[in-house]
This record gives C-alpha cells, structure tokens and sequence, in this order.
C-alpha cells in the first residue's frame, strides 16, 4: 500500500507493543501512529506483506491504563533508516472497549 494513498487522518502515538502473527510468532514493536482504519508500528525486521496478525498496547488515558486489542492485515513494511523497518497494519477487527479507546486517544491528540 502506497502510504501517500491513505484517507484517514493519523495521530502519533508511540507506545510499547506486540505484535502476534498467525503463526504464533510474536514482534516486540512500537507504535508510530494511529487511525480509526490502522496502525503504523516500528518493526526490527521486515514482516511479510498480507499476513494476518493480532496488535496489543496499553495506554494511559486520564489515570486508567487501557489494554487494546486489533485484529489486521499487514499492507506494508518498508525500510525506514530511522525505524528498522516501517510497518502498517490495517484494522479489521476491534473489540468495543478498543475501539472507545482509540476514539478517545484520537480526540486527545487532535
């Protein structure tokens, strides 16, 4: 996917993550920024395009700390010389209580 190409408006958000694919294999990363329709994380290494893959962080909303949980599809992951490797997952399932966190995390950093 050609980042230029993208329609939602994203936000930073930098937080440890992890990253699990269908295999089981899980990525330590970390998020670089967020959308209602994906994430862009930072990866050590380059992850195969169109896996499916489970995307899990915390964050500190008010003085409650959120688990969030999202299912997606990895659509790139492109050498970055400041990142390792830039990865974007697109969003195709979210729990309800995730997706109330990402509406409020959007908000707060518009």
């Amino acid at each position: 996917m050609d980042q230029k190409a993208r329609t939602a408006r994203r936000h930073a958000v930098r937080q440890p993550a992890v990253l699990t694919m269908t295999d089981e294999s899980r990525h330590e990363v970390r998020t670089l920024d967020l959308s209602h329709g994906g994430i862009s994380l930072q990866t050590e290494s380059q992850i195969r395009l169109a896996q499916y893959c489970a995307i899990s962080f915390s964050v500190q909303l008010g003085e409650v700390d959120h688990s969030v949980l999202a299912m997606g599809q990895v659509v790139y992951s492109d050498p970055d010389a400041e990142h390792g490797f830039k990865t974007g997952v697109q969003f195709l399932r979210i729990d309800d209580d995730s997706r109330a966190v990402f509406h409020q995390l959007l908000q707060e950093t518009q």
